[in-house]
This record gives structure tokens, sequence and C-alpha cells, in this order.
């Protein structure tokens, strides 16, 4: 009985976070089950803790990373480097760098609401497509998330169950997130039209909500750019290297947020996704509970590539199906207590395999009310239409990566 019970509960919380009219509160129904079922005996307050005790340090490092991202923007940093990468004639493939870099060192949340604003400025200056440019941010959320720890939530989750390190990143899912941003680019390219298309569907549904007049991009000042580089690249070395020495991302992310405040005499604490750390919270101990009653670990084991390949199109079908958090809180205890392939399948596929759909990923949909506030009335099949056209074949390139890595790198890992 609890088995049915614990696992509708989780089921009931995915429907509630992807509901359009909860997704303001989109922490609500996850929070208020998982208390239904600490109460009713689904889950004991053990099992409660054990779950939610690994998310915490991950969700201390979001909540903290989103206002640096946000004091780096004050502080002029995004709009000074996407004025240089927009002048020239390739600006469209230097914004899709740069939304990769903002992706992988700092974090997708960080991309979706900071450079989703900026780029629809950057398409109005140019008089290009806002949903073309709008786009990227949300794409490269999930193509260039894998390479890092830091990069996406679920990363950052899976490290503190499985001790996963940074250099094991790198080695296993750094091709595999190349692959795929660099396919991402070629399919992107491939469907501007269609893009372009969308975007004239979506005017004629509110044409209100027109394109303003363009702005004049003011000059680069390069002393932006050197302080808030410097920032960047001493923030990022210390995620990289202050795990080996006992210490934690939120650390490093913390004492970034007291240099900032400093520089730009602002704390932004209001953007802290506090909604997102009540919906992980809520659905860790849903998942935790539905998780002993499901066969994860039988499922996501294998000695061969060809079991790596099934694991990973496994866990994006099931991230498209219910989003890609409650399917890695719902995977990880199956995987263990440590590095395995199955980790490494598990979390290319619930990183990238997401973009198919709108609700596939939290960040996606951040983006699309992030890209609605702005003006860009974009509906679900919208996105759904692009989805499959970018972020199938370059899945399927990164999931090719992934099994080339297997290959070469051997059993021993």
């Amino acid at each position: 009985m609890h088995a049915v019970v614990s696992i509708g509960l989780l089921i009931v919380a995915v429907a509630g976070l992807l509901t359009p009219r909860l997704r303001q509160v989109q922490w609500l129904v996850p929070v208020v089950l998982a208390g239904v079922a600490v109460a009713g005996g689904i889950a004991s307050a053990a099992v409660a803790w054990d779950a939610v005790r690994p998310l915490l340090a991950p969700l201390a490092f979001v909540l903290l990373a989103v206002p640096m991202a946000v004091m780096l923007d004050r502080y002029g940093l995004f709009e000074e480097l996407a004025q240089v990468v927009a002048g020239g004639r390739r600006y469209l493939g230097g914004l899709w760098v740069l939304a990769a870099l903002v992706t992988a060192l700092l974090n997708l949340d960080a991309a979706v609401v900071l450079l989703s604003p900026l780029y629809v400025r950057i398409a109005e200056r140019r008089e290009a497509s806002r949903l073309a440019l709008a786009l990227q941010p949300a794409l490269l959320s999930g193509l260039a998330s894998s390479a890092l720890p830091i990069s996406n939530l679920t990363n950052l989750i899976a490290v503190g169950r499985l001790h996963l390190s940074t250099w094991g990143f790198v080695e296993h899912l750094g091709l595999p997130t190349a692959v795929a941003s660099g396919v991402g680019w070629l399919a992107y390219r491939a469907s501007l039209g269609r893009i372009v298309a969308a975007e004239a569907a979506i005017v004629e549904r509110a044409p209100e909500l027109g394109r303003e007049a363009p702005r004049e991009p003011a000059r680069p000042r390069s002393r932006t750019i050197l302080v808030g580089g410097v920032f960047v690249i001493v923030v990022v070395a210390g995620f990289l290297v202050l795990p080996s020495f006992g210490g934690a991302p939120w650390e490093v992310a913390g004492a970034g947020d007291l240099v900032l405040a400093v520089l730009t005499r602002s704390v932004p604490w209001r953007v802290a996704p506090l909604d997102s750390a009540g919906t992980v919270l809520g659905l860790g101990v849903l998942a935790s509970a539905a998780a002993r009653h499901l066969p994860v670990a039988h499922l996501l084991h294998g000695s061969t590539p060809l079991d790596t390949l099934g694991v990973s199109a496994l866990s994006a079908g099931v991230a498209n199906a219910v989003n890609n958090l409650p399917a890695v809180l719902v995977a990880l205890p199956g995987l263990g207590h440590g590095p395995s392939w199955g980790a490494w399948a598990v979390l290319l596929g619930t990183n990238v395999g997401p973009l198919l759909v709108p609700s596939g990923s939290l960040a996606v949909l951040l983006w699309l009310a992030t890209v609605r506030r702005l003006g860009l009335e974009v509906h679900d099949r919208d996105y759904l239409r692009l989805g499959w056209r970018i972020g199938l074949p370059s899945f399927a390139a990164g999931l090719g990566a992934l099994v080339l890595v297997r290959l070469a790198l051997g059993a021993s890992h």
C-alpha cells in the first residue's frame, strides 16, 4: 500500500509542478505533499532527513550563485561582453559561445535569468529576431550544463550523493557536452527560418507586444571587463580547487557575493531562487520514498557501452515525461555510492535530454516565464516545435560521444 501511495504522491507533485497556473508557486504542491508523506508515515522522519541532507549544500550554492550572477550583471560585465561579441558579423556564434560559458562556469539558472533579457536587448539594437537570440540561453542551459559540477543543480546533487569529482565530470562529460553544444549550434542555425516564422506568429497573436525602438549600444568599458573577468576566473578557480581542500562551492559563491556587494553596493537577495529550493526539497522527500519501491538499480546498471546508451536514453525519456529534477532524484538511490558509468549516463540524459519539451527542465520553465515578461508570448507548442528539431540531434550526438568516451577509457572507469 505504501508503494502505491508514495509513487502516487510523486506523480501528483510532478503534475502540480507542470501545471501552468501553479508555476508561480511551484514549490507549494511538492512541499505540502512531502509533509503529508511524513505525517502519514509514508516516509519516516529519518528517510526524509536522509533525502534532504545531501540537497542542502547544492541548494546553498544555487541560492548564493544566482545573486552573484545578478550582481555581476549590475556591475555591467554581461552587458559589456555582449556588446563586444554582438558588434561583429558573426555575432550569433559569439553569443552562443558566451551563453555556453556562462552556463558552464556560473550556472544554468544564471544564464537563463540574465542572458535572456540581455539577448532580447541586443536583438532590438540589431533589428534581429528576438526569439532567435533569446532562445540561445534556453538551449544551452541543457547543452552546456554537464561538463562541471557547478553548471547544473542535478550535477551538484549527484556530487553530494555519489562523491563525483570535478575532474570526473571533465573526463567523462566534457567531450559529450562539447559535441552536444556544437551539434546544437548547427541545428540552431539550420532552424533559424523556422524560429523567425515562429516569432512572426507570436507577434501576430499579441501585436501590442511588438519590438521596441532599437537603442544605441554604449561603448564597451575595458575596466568593467577586466575587473569582472578577473573576478570570474578567480571564482571559477575556487570552484575547481577548493573541494580538494575540504571546501565547498557554496563557500566560494558566498565569498564572491561579499566582494560583489562591496563593488556594486547592493545585495539582491530577493532574486535567490527560494521557490526552486522548496521544490527540490519537497521532491527530494517524495522521490526518496518512491524510489524504495521502484526497480531503479536494475534499470541503471550495465556492463557494456550499449547499456550506457540505454541508461542515458531512458533517463532522457523519463526527464521529458516528468521533468529532469524528479527523474534524477529517483535515479540516484539506485546508482550506489560512488562514480559509475550509470551515473554519467543518467546525468547526460537528465541534463541534455529534457530540451525536447518545455516541461522537461526547470530551467526551460524559468526561461518561458522570463521571455513572457519581456513581451514574447511564447506558447509551449512554440517551444515544442523547436525543441525537437534542435534538442534531439544534439542529445543523440552527445550520447554518441559518451559511448566513445567509455570505449576510450575502458571498463576501469
